[in-house]
């Protein structure tokens, strides 16, 4: 064991003046100047198509300039949702026009060396002007009509209900009433079922319902298979039915499709409305990609797979939609049975027994789903790459729609899905925010580098979201659920005529060179790079695979959902039917991708169900040598095979599992075992598999220095205090008191990368352990971009063990590279010790921009928020002011190392002491290393502090127009919305080290 001295530190994120030793390594480089692939992109809006090569060419160049490393084009328009007024129509999409600006856009991409895009569309759910009815999104109609034979019926069918007076017959069916029918309840979750309604809640949503039933009773189905009769051939064009009616009533079912609820384009520009494309339909799709996706990659030439890197479509959204022309060949080519006899399932009947429907049901899911992969995502995959081109679509929802979300994820290049960030109005909690542990494990499991996020998108908020405690947590949290790669939603594209803030997209977080801050900008982008940089090297460490099952609809949740039952400091990935079958293999007892991910175990859900094709793998597996952990199965999904195939299934499960159903068992089969009743934890705790990461708060980060706490994201706005709990922006569930960490671990060869994450407003200390020994441990400061050697740590039983000091939402990289040295006495502290030697008190000089509505100079006698001024051209400023100060320090407190601690500051500062620029601060502890600069005697200090543009948006409606400063669309902030706190609130403070 070796034993380093502990050090408790004041200063916490302040890191020594000392880097790893040694030549500059990749990690190194890359770490200073990140390749293109690892800097964040943007969701380009082109705002109602209201762009100017003026404006692009800016746009690009500003973001190159502050650490960009491309942008997806989206031509969308949504800038008059929630109250907001439109925006001028510019170029149609695709239109002459349109095209030039965008061969103009990968023009200068290219001069600029980026990685560019495209949205395939204006808008999102692919469609546009140019799908025909006939390629829309579907639904199944049908209508009903009662007859008593024997007759001979002639008769014109009601029509089923339909959209847009379109209409297609698809089958009629009849079958024979029961003479005394039992009243019965219909099949539970019915609507969900048949993928009329959709299951709850709307973004990756919970697939329970689809598992559930009610007590089957005597006598209550309504037909049997047998008895359905397709009398589709006795209906003619004009809608009459003649049919020779066997005696007896009859129940006739006319089924057809029509126009799926909502099958349009949404959000596109004026001139792109139009139909959504059926999704099912390959013939829909084909003819989208030769009309207008072609073209467009022609545009592009040369470019095409080089600048222009990636195509795109957003997230479908597109719900209810269960019929495509081709459903019942496709149906029965997967399935081997015909599924016109189990169509009065679709109409809310009970065909043949509760079971028996709802495996029908299972069956007909599945087959939308596969055709979501087969007939599009495939498409569009390989269509691309014939011409060089990658995609990300949001293939995955997180929408409820008919799919295996993952499994289409897989099919992406760079599996793509979205987190919000913290809205007061909207998405409220965690669920209901991050999706990105889904798109994490598709890449995982399929063997993709990159996990992108559409991120910070928002509704509510406008130039409202902090950095410091409510983007950067939430980024960090989507980093630890497997995130490496931010597009930044929104940047929108604003030529000079719209002014000053320019037009603005109704949701997500404003950016682009029009903003505030934008010149103060890069030192949080480059914290997004490093993060991206470090997080997309190696391969992801996970102890566990959940095997989520072959239904459809199916979704992964957020991380801490923890199917697997791992409970906290082990990680899982989730995987597909599709993956387990063609990916999955073992290799010294661990189950094994192709890629290099491994696990120690597979877990399954705790159903009676499964599929046989991956019962029938598993059984392999286990002979290997696998580890298996969950419930014994009972039968198969779906109805193939049906009942050979849960006789197979209760076979291999006696294989497996023994003969016996036990609700605590272990069961060895070849190498491997089967175990029941445990927990994943329990069995790796048992294994002697410790956590890959744990930790405890310590007594707490000590001393008089440490930065004012953070207020709660709630805090910011003036008059807005938190309530109860329900503004509080702590993203990270605590295991045991106080805040916790979240974590995320990767392997780059002999190199362990682990990213630690405190996501609470309150700063904390703790000792970390990590599952990694004889390396000596190195601690990487993403905010700062400085890396250091930890020279206080522990190392025994596998562990390594540091204490380690966050500030609120702060954030840690902890590095295992190079071997252990041999222990050295007492070892020099992680963190410098330092203590406050004077604190800054007024008064201050500042002054604003008169250009603004700020006054030339003031005085301020305490620090304090501009809104609490009495002059309105304070209190509404929005911009950049300078806050200078004078200050003195006797010769004896400059001989080490020496800091400026800004307190809290309202939202970014730049420092100058004595001329020298000390850097840009954006997030707690707002503090920059002064040593270099700062002298005994006088010293002259200079902050430049910027607010967001939320409060000059709001004095300005006070104003007459022709007074305003500002112009943009956005409406949604009034005279009654709050202020934001603004400027250097303090207490600055000079810190020296002990």
């Amino acid at each position: 064991m070796l034993v380093l001295a502990a050090a408790i530190t004041a200063g916490f994120l302040i890191p020594p003046a000392f880097a790893a030793p040694g030549s500059e390594t990749p990690l190194e480089s890359g770490w200073t100047n990140p390749p293109v692939e690892a800097r964040l992109r943007a969701y380009w809006w082109w705002l109602n198509g209201n762009v100017t090569t003026q404006a692009i060419t800016r746009d690009l160049e500003e973001m190159k300039t502050k650490g960009f490393g491309g942008a997806v084009i989206i031509d969308a328009n949504g800038a008059a949702q929630e109250g907001n007024s439109p925006v001028p129509h510019g170029p149609a999409f695709f239109s002459p026009e349109w095209r030039a600006l965008y061969k103009h856009a990968l023009a200068v991409a290219h001069r600029l060396g980026f990685q560019m895009s495209l949205n395939i569309q204006s808008g999102w759910n692919l469609g546009g002007p140019v799908v025909q009815a006939d390629d829309a999104s579907k639904t199944i109609a049908w209508s009903e009509l009662r007859a008593n034979g024997p007759a001979h019926l002639t008769i014109a069918l009601p029509f089923p209900k339909r959209r847009d007076s379109y209409y297609r017959d698809a089958f009629v069916v009849a079958y024979h009433l029961r003479a005394n029918p039992m009243m019965h309840r219909p099949l539970e979750n019915w609507a969900e079922k048949a993928l009329y309604k959709s299951l709850q809640p709307s973004s990756a949503p919970d697939t329970a319902p689809l598992f559930q039933e009610y007590p089957a009773t005597a006598d209550e189905e309504d037909v049997e298979t047998r008895e359905v009769v397709d009398i589709s051939s006795r209906l003619g064009p004009d809608g009459k039915l003649d049919w020779d009616v066997p005696t007896g009533q009859w129940q006739i079912l006319r089924f057809g499709w029509t126009i799926g609820p909502n099958a349009r384009v949404s959000t596109s520009s004026d001139g792109w409305h139009g139909y959504a494309l059926d999704v099912f339909d390959a013939g829909a799709f084909n003819r989208y990609w030769r009309g207008v996706v072609q073209p467009l990659i022609a545009d592009a030439g040369p470019l095409a797979g080089t600048t222009l890197k990636y195509l795109h479509t957003d997230s479908w959204e597109i719900e209810g939609v269960n019929w495509t022309p081709s459903l019942p060949v496709e149906f029965k080519r997967r399935f081997g049975y015909s599924m016109i006899p189990f169509l009065p399932v679709l109409a809310g009947r009970i065909v043949n027994s509760r079971e028996i429907s709802d495996r029908f049901l299972e069956d007909y899911r599945k087959t939308l789903g596969d055709l979501t992969i087969e007939h599009h995502y495939k498409l569009f995959r390989n269509y691309a790459h014939r011409r060089g081109l990658l995609i990300h679509p949001e293939s995955g929802g997180p929408h409820a729609v008919p799919i295996d979300a993952q499994r289409d994820l897989g099919w992406d290049d760079a599996p793509m899905s979205e987190f919000w960030a913290w809205s007061w109005e909207h998405r409220i909690g965690n669920t209901n925010r991050f999706f990105m542990k889904q798109p994490a494990s598709a890449a995982h499991t399929y063997g993709h580098r990159f996990v992108f996020g559409e991120g910070f998108t928002s509704i509510g908020p406008h130039w409202q979201s902090r950095l410091a405690d409510n983007l950067k947590p939430a980024f960090d949290k989507a980093l630890c659920e497997g995130l490496n790669m931010l597009v930044w939603h929104a940047f929108v594209c604003s030529p000079q005529a719209m002014g000053i803030p320019g037009q603005q997209y109704f949701a997500g977080t404003h950016l682009n060179p029009n903003d505030t801050w934008w010149p103060m900008s890069a030192p949080f982008f480059a914290y997004i790079d490093r993060c991206q940089f470090l997080l997309q090297r190696g391969l992801p460490i996970s102890d566990a695979v959940y095997y989520y099952g072959d239904h459809v609809p199916n979704f992964t949740q957020l991380r801490s959902s923890d199917p697997a039952h791992l409970g906290p400091g082990y990680d899982y990935d989730v995987i597909t039917e599709e993956a387990v079958l063609t990916r999955l293999a073992v290799k010294n007892r661990r189950l094994v991708l192709p890629d290099g991910v491994s696990y120690h175990m597979m877990i399954i859900p705790d159903r009676d169900v499964i599929s046989l094709p991956v019962l029938r793998k598993l059984k392999q597996l286990v002979a290997q040598g696998a580890t298996v952990l969950g419930s014994k199965p009972a039968r198969a999904s779906g109805l193939k095979d049906y009942p050979q195939c849960d006789q197979q299934v209760q076979q291999l499960a006696n294989e497996l599992w023994g003969p016996a159903k036990a609700s605590l068992m272990e069961h060895r089969s070849g190498k491997g075992k089967v175990i029941t009743g445990r927990t994943g934890r329990d069995l790796l705790l048992a294994a002697g598999i410790p956590p890959d990461f744990t930790y405890v708060e310590s007594a707490g980060i000590q001393g008089g220095n440490s930065a004012s706490p953070a207020r709660s994201a709630g805090q910011y706005l003036a008059g807005r205090e938190p309530s109860g709990g329900a503004v509080s922006q702590t993203l990270y569930e605590p295991t045991g008191q106080g805040p916790g960490l979240d974590y995320i671990h990767r392997r780059d060869g002999a190199t362990d990368i682990y990213f630690l994450a405190h996501g609470a407003n309150e700063p904390a200390s703790f000792h970390c352990t990590f599952r990694v020994s004889g390396k000596r441990p190195e601690l990487w400061d993403p905010v700062s971009g400085r890396h250091w050697v930890a020279a206080a740590y522990t190392q025994a039983n596998g562990s390594t063990t540091l204490s380690l000091d966050f500030a609120a939402c702060g954030s840690m990289f902890v590095i295992f590279r190079n071997p252990a040295p041999a222990p050295e006495g007492d070892a020099k502290p992680n963190f410098p010790v330092l203590a406050p030697v004077e604190e800054l008190a007024g008064p201050w000089t500042v002054s604003f921009d008169p250009r603004w509505g700020g006054p030339p100079s003031a005085t301020f006698d305490k620090l304090e928020s501009w809104t609490a001024r009495a002059d309105e051209g304070t209190k509404y400023y929005s911009g950049t002011a300078v806050y200078r100060k004078t200050f003195s320090l006797p010769a004896n407190h400059t001989d080490k190392e020496m800091w400026i601690d800004l307190g809290d500051v309202r939202e970014v500062a730049q420092v100058k002491l004595n001329g020298q620029s000390l850097g840009i601060v954006w997030t707690l502890p707002y503090r920059v290393d002064a040593t270099k600069a700062i002298h005994s005697g006088a010293n002259q200090l200079e902050v430049k502090v910027v607010n967001f543009w939320c409060n000059r948006i709001i004095g300005d409606q006070f104003l007459p127009p022709y007074k305003r400063f500002t112009q943009t669309n956005i409406r949604k902030l009034t005279q009654r919305s709050p202020l934001m706190v603004s400027g250097l609130l303090g207490p600055v403070r000079v810190l020296r080290e002990y």
